[in-house]
């Protein structure tokens, strides 16, 4: 995240009044050492009522003190009290923390532990203050702790948290007289005509209960012609309750059932239909859904309802319910004369059918290769005709839409595993496949992914079974399970070619190519693709041709065969130009600097890559973008410029490892190790090698396995390790002959020469 940008997420319209010792206690708190280390307080309510105003006095603290902490405010609902949902897990909390301080979903570890390593690294240094509202319990707050940082907690919840480290709790009680009565003052703004002794009253209806006080200010305000008497009158009319809340014989379901009373049907059903959602955010298109109304009539009434304080916006077109409105939303529907049971299942499998439809369009533009199974379900938008959501025009727009929705499309996905039938289960994640390994929710996916391919096995439909493998081959492939990602995508080419498919083989045969690829079995690399260009050349399938060259490419260049690798490269670049694919120009430009290194043109490799690099910045994913900054970084080694090198080596490795790209952290710290023996550094090199082989081999990586035993030995020979050099660089020698990776071997071969001659001259000749 760049220094210059400042997080500030904190709710903006939230009403603050009194409460003025609890919120001196709580500043002296936050404030205590001035900043240098952490601090965490708690704002909990007695006896675990909710709407007392914890968020209220948690985000006034938070604007009040922004001067104190510069580096930015950031607010996260943990829902931990919600009735329709669980908690927000730890995981998923600290992976939105960490994108909400600009690191991409996609490239975040799956791990807890990597991920709170990777949080507490990422604040260690920045004077924040985080809002971590309406926790569970001590478990779900423990791993969202900065650790040694300056930054700042404050923790709201409705119950005591106790074991979290140096916590300051403050307890709130419902507001006292004097301050209720204010707050009810000064949300009516004198727009009305009040009575001290009337507005006393009607505070002790709501109980002193801040949110309950809100909601009547707002019905008085939404009745012009009203007063404070007119007011008191409807709120001892009712004699329903929400029995969490109750303060004596008073509730807060008075208040409730009179905002509700006042709206116009249309407003209630909204109203009742926002009360189905799962999710904390949505919007207006997915409203439209659970009602079945236009959008553009949807629009109206949140406006509407926004203006009466029954919803939120916080941020421009998204929306929100208190936790406590939501459960009376969802209580109304225990009048079966109000909607029957039906209309209330039909509205939830239309918000499904919307957000699966919706992610089905953006994924077809934002991951334009892969293989679909047609979505036909009945009843659906598609199936009927009509289309819901927001129009999606290009892949960043469709971007954008999945990373937005990202956690609606998780719960979507959760709600359909827990209540639809299989059939429904395999068709959405096989829509969310490419959402769900692009934004790294590996872990998620790679059970849903095996259960959606035994759910077409049982069905008998092998096109779909082939698909769903080839979604868990690649969720398998960027894990690095090479070997399962293999045996899966090798059965949908069996499938393929029995049902003589051949766009469907190709599919495979890319998928099957790349985990090859990355343990180093480049021939059959070769041959497969060169089949699967046999096929795509009849067609007019530009990018998908340009892909295959592009890893044919890769394969001739592994193989030694420079001239082909040249065409390859070449024509790829040239049909990724064609179609305005930038993603695969900058992925070919760093191949083809791989190719101007290994010809020994180093100057030529430089200017590729920061070519590619430039065209990455722009829209590629931070773990591209940390290959491409490596890749230059070992060219600017071979240059003789080291100290660049490292400095280059040293803003990628973080990022590789934060993205679970274990492939890519080897290879940074071989080159770390490159770097030190060019400087003069063999002492420091040695180790850096050493970790860098134990990462490869653990993934078998075998094609980078001999660059690093070679590089190994080569720093061994210097440093008078005679007898490992020797090892190592037979060990080097033969891998490079069993994987046919010619230049590597011949490489090795004058290595091996080399050794002999530092043997008979104690001086070792690199050439």
């Amino acid at each position: 995240t760049s220094p210059h940008r400042i997080p500030d997420n904190v709710p903006r319209d939230i009403p603050w009044v009194g409460r003025h010792d609890e919120l001196r206690r709580l500043t002296a708190a936050l404030c205590e050492g001035n900043g240098t280390s952490a601090a965490v307080v708690t704002v909990e309510a007695i006896d675990g009522m909710g709407g007392v105003g914890k968020t209220a006095m948690a985000v006034h603290l938070a604007h009040r003190l922004r001067d104190r902490f510069p580096d930015g405010r950031l607010f996260l609902h943990l829902g931990g009290h919600a009735s329709d949902r669980d908690p927000l897990p730890a995981t998923r909390a600290l992976a939105e923390l960490l994108r909400l301080l600009g690191l991409p979903p996609k490239e975040l570890p799956q791990d807890l532990d990597e991920l709170v390593s990777l949080w507490r690294t990422t604040v260690r240094d920045r004077r924040m203050m985080v809002i971590l509202d309406d926790a569970a319990d001590t478990g779900q707050v423990r791993p969202l702790l900065p650790g040694d940082s300056p930054t700042a907690v404050v923790v709201t919840s409705r119950r005591r948290l106790p074991g979290l480290p140096g916590v300051r709790p403050v307890s709130l009680d419902v507001l006292p007289r004097d301050d209720a009565v204010l707050l009810f003052e000064r949300r009516v703004d004198g727009r009305c005509v009040t009575r001290r002794a009337e507005v006393e009253e009607i505070i002790l209806r709501c109980g002193h209960l801040p949110l309950a006080i809100e909601i009547a200010a707002s019905r008085l305000l939404s009745r012009p012609s009203w007063s404070t008497s007119d007011l008191l009158d409807q709120l001892t009319a009712g004699s329903a309750h929400l029995p969490e809340l109750r303060d004596g014989e008073r509730t807060l379901r008075h208040v409730f059932d009179l905002s509700c009373r006042a709206l116009t049907p249309p407003q209630r059903l909204v109203f009742r239909r926002m009360g189905l959602h799962f999710g904390v955010e949505f919007g207006p298109h997915a409203v439209a859904a659970l009602a079945g109304l236009p959008v553009e009539e949807t629009d109206r009434i949140l406006e509407e309802l926004l203006s009466q304080h029954l919803i939120s916006e916080p941020s421009p077109h998204r929306f929100s319910m208190h936790d406590l409105l939501r459960e009376y939303a969802r209580s109304l529907y225990d009048d079966d004369a109000l909607e029957p049971e039906g209309e209330v299942r039909k509205a939830v499998r239309q918000l499904m059918d919307h957000y699966v439809q919706v992610a089905d369009r953006a994924d077809r533009m934002a991951y334009p290769f892969r293989s679909r199974i047609p979505l036909d379900a009945e009843g659906t938008p598609a199936a009927t005709g009509r289309r819901t959501g927001p129009e999606i025009t290009d892949a960043h727009a469709a971007e954008r839409w999945l990373m937005t929705e990202g956690a609606n499309l998780l719960d979507t996905l959760d709600w359909i595993r827990q209540n639809g039938p299989e059939s429904q289960l395999a068709q959405a994640v096989h829509v969310l496949a490419g959402f769900l390994d692009m934004e790294g929710h590996l872990v998620a996916a790679e059970p849903l992914l095996r259960r959606a391919v035994a759910h077409w096995r049982s069905v008998g439909d092998g096109a779909a079974r082939a698909r769903a493998l080839l979604d868990l081959s690649a969720v398998h492939t960027h894990s690095g399970a090479y070997e399962e990602g293999i045996a899966a995508a090798r059965e949908a080419q069996d499938i393929a070619r029995t049902l003589q498919d051949g766009e469907l083989e190709s599919e495979a045969i890319h998928q099957l190519s790349i985990p090859l690829w990355q343990t180093g079995r480049y021939a059959l690399v070769r041959s497969l693709q060169q089949h699967s260009l046999s096929y795509l050349v009849q067609t007019e399938k530009t990018l998908q041709t340009a892909r295959v060259r592009n890893l044919l490419g890769i394969a001739h260049l592994h193989l030694g065969e420079k001239v082909e690798a040249v065409e390859c490269f070449v024509a790829a670049l040239a049909g990724f130009t064609a179609e305005g694919d930038d993603r695969g120009r900058y992925r070919t430009l760093n191949n083809m600097a791989e190719l101007f290194r290994k010809n020994g043109d180093p100057e030529a490799a430089e200017k590729s890559y920061r070519e590619a690099i430039e065209l990455s910045a722009g829209m590629g994913s931070r773990g591209d973008h940390a290959t491409l900054q490596i890749n230059l970084a070992n060219v600017l080694t071979t240059l003789g410029r080291p100290d660049e090198a490292l400095a280059l080596f040293g803003r990628a490795l973080p990022v590789l490892r934060a993205v679970g790209d274990r492939q890519g952290e080897g290879i940074a710290l071989n080159g770390i190790g490159r770097a030190h023996r060019i400087a003069g550094r063999g002492e420091q090199a040695l180790p850096q090698h050493v970790a860098a082989l134990a990462v490869l081999r653990d993934i078998h990586a075998e094609g980078e396995v001999v660059d690093v035993l070679y590089d190994l030995a080569r720093v061994e020979l210097d440093t008078g390790r005679m007898a490992q050099a020797v090892a190592h660089m037979e060990q080097s020698l033969s891998i490079s002959r069993r994987i046919g990776a010619r230049v590597e071997e011949e490489r090795a071969s004058r290595g091996l020469e080399a050794v002999a001659a530092a043997r008979l001259s104690g001086t070792p000749n690199w050439h």
